[in-house]
């Protein structure tokens, strides 16, 4: 009985002492246990403090770190991995706390950069590597979005500008700054380009030749303000949307910048890809509008014509007759193509092109009876030759009338013509007629103006007269006269207002004033000029010598005659 007693005491003793034991060894684990667990987590965040891989941003002390999102701090929860970091055994794995495993490409650089830039707020994502560029990675947060690459270091984008980036990453690359506020919006400038916003226009991304042309005129705070679309490829070059124009490039032409009204008509007739192709120029001011040229014409803008193509042999045609500063004037209509070639209208004709006859211009009376049996489709066909007399040739016969080709005023003042000027009938109701052919050049022009003047020598003086010879003119009477005899159009100078109208009474003063002639300095003066003094018009002759309606009657006189002093002078012949 004592032995088994002994027997159970000793087990008993033993028992005890191995519980003791036990308890013991797990005691002193626990202890070992805990400075490791607190040393894991102080060392996490000393490496992010102390060793931040961001040039852009450095972190104190007193900062806290973000945890790596690929380790766990609490050794009673499951350790996380980052997803573009796979283990290669497709099985769930224990990390070892002691021993983490970083999965950040960037080596905490991009946690370092959101701790120092508390704007971004707090992360929406983990740290993910970026697939479609090498050796990147990111992190979204609530405001923005931090990137890192070897090459630029780490960056954030805001959202506002972060929503255009993601879609064009692969185009620009990665961020090469911060950021910058301008007037009205911000811009980033990223490693092929730069995105800017405002929040008119939002965010749109620029690059290339045509981020170069935007820079070079302004950027944002140039004639062309913000883009208000992407860079558009299309066939044979790019395309981009400011709000003030539109800028094309292609290789062999350029970037160059399209807006307006001219805009509008290259919209028309299908930019880029229609029959004109890329600008090859800015454009440029004309007298009395705009211009500019493509790879296969041109388009031409003033304020009463609109913007009109021209391109091909009507264009060389137009070009060979001076323009829009030519007898023809400014498109009015684009080029139209008809059976059998192509046709155009200007301010003061048409052209008409086949490939058998070339290009002619139509006018004045010639082209009323032409239009009224149906131009080149009706019985007459093409126009084979210019006109330079009394009537023109076609195809199929020739058309007899009068109006004005080769030389002629610009677009905006008084048009010359060899049809007669009609004016408002009555007692007032005389017209010199005109006697210039409709070929006929300046000097031939300058000769029957001055010609008429002769015919009024003599002629006796009376106040609001613009009558014929041998009846009576007064000074701005006989300028009228002799005007008419180059079929010269002045509107709302007539015989019956000179008479009728009081305004018109004083028309020398108004001639005087008048911008459809072509005011010079009086040293400047030539032969068929007008020369003004205070309510009074003369023509000079040459030589200080004019001819002037001068009570008691029409004479020739020296311009300085009884110590007199013009005031001015004017062109009606330019």
């Amino acid at each position: 009985m004592k032995k088994k007693q002994m027997v159970a005491g000793t087990r008993s003793t033993h028992w005890v002492a191995a519980v003791a034991t036990t308890c013991i060894a797990a005691l002193c684990l626990g202890l070992a246990t805990a400075p490791m667990q607190q040393a894991y987590a102080t060392d996490t965040t000393t490496h992010t403090q102390q060793q931040p891989t961001s040039e852009s941003s450095e972190t104190t002390s007193n900062q806290p770190a973000e945890p790596d999102p690929g380790q766990s701090t609490d050794s009673g929860q499951s350790t996380e991995t980052n997803p573009s970091q796979p283990t290669g055994t497709g099985q769930p794995t224990e990390t070892n706390p002691v021993q983490p495993t970083n999965t950040d490409p960037s080596n905490g650089a991009i946690n370092v950069y959101a701790a120092a830039h508390t704007w971004l707020g707090t992360p929406t994502g983990e740290i993910t590597a970026i697939t479609a560029r090498s050796d990147g990675a990111m992190r979204t947060y609530q405001h923005g979005t931090v990137y890192w690459s070897a090459n630029t270091k780490v960056h954030a984008v805001a959202s506002n500008i972060d929503s255009c980036y993601q879609k064009h990453l692969q185009v620009l690359g990665f961020p090469v700054n911060d950021g910058m506020k301008l007037n009205g919006g911000t811009s980033q400038a990223f490693q092929n380009g730069q995105i800017h916003w405002s929040p008119r226009t939002g965010a749109r991304f620029t690059t290339g030749a045509i981020q170069q042309y935007w820079s070079a005129h302004g950027w944002e705070n140039g004639w062309l303000g913000w883009p208000t679309g992407d860079e558009l490829t299309v066939k044979g070059g790019a395309s981009q949307t400011f709000q003030h124009g539109v800028v094309f490039w292609s290789n062999s032409t350029g970037a160059h910048a399209v807006k307006g009204g001219i805009l509008s008509e290259y919209a028309h007739i299908a930019y880029e890809q229609g029959k004109l192709g890329f600008p090859v120029n800015d454009g440029m001011k004309l007298n009395g509008g705009t211009s500019q040229a493509f790879q296969n014409g041109q388009i031409h803008w003033s304020p009463s014509t609109g913007a009109r193509f021209t391109t091909g042999a009507i264009q060389q045609y137009w070009s060979a007759h001076g323009w829009e500063n030519g007898w023809l004037g400014w498109p009015t209509g684009d080029e139209l193509t008809v059976k059998g070639g192509a046709s155009q209208t200007f301010q003061h004709g048409v052209v008409f092109w086949s490939n058998s006859t070339g290009a002619h211009a139509v006018v004045g009376t010639t082209l009323s009876k032409y239009a009224a049996v149906r131009y080149e489709q009706g019985k007459y066909g093409f126009p084979v030759e210019d006109q330079t007399g009394p009537s023109q040739k076609f195809q199929n016969g020739s058309i007899a009338g009068c109006g004005k080709i080769g030389y002629q005023n610009p677009a905006g003042f008084f048009q010359m013509s060899s049809c007669n000027v009609s004016v408002p009938g009555g007692a007032f109701g005389y017209a010199s007629p005109s006697k210039i052919s409709i070929n006929a050049n300046r000097d031939q022009v300058v000769n029957a103006f001055i010609s008429r003047a002769y015919d009024y020598l003599g002629t006796r003086y009376v106040w609001d007269y613009a009558m014929q010879p041998g009846d009576g003119v007064d000074c701005a009477g006989l300028v009228m006269q002799s005007l008419y005899a180059t079929g010269m159009n002045l509107q709302d100078y007539n015989p019956t207002a000179h008479w009728y109208d009081p305004w018109h009474s004083h028309d020398a003063n108004n001639m005087s004033n008048d911008h459809r002639f072509l005011h010079i300095p009086v040293s400047q003066r030539q032969r068929g000029d007008l020369i003004f003094y205070p309510g009074h018009v003369a023509i000079y002759l040459g030589n200080d010598q004019v001819i002037e309606a001068m009570p008691p009657r029409v004479r020739i006189a020296n311009m300085y005659a009884g110590n007199r002093h013009p005031t001015g002078a004017a062109r009606p012949f330019i």
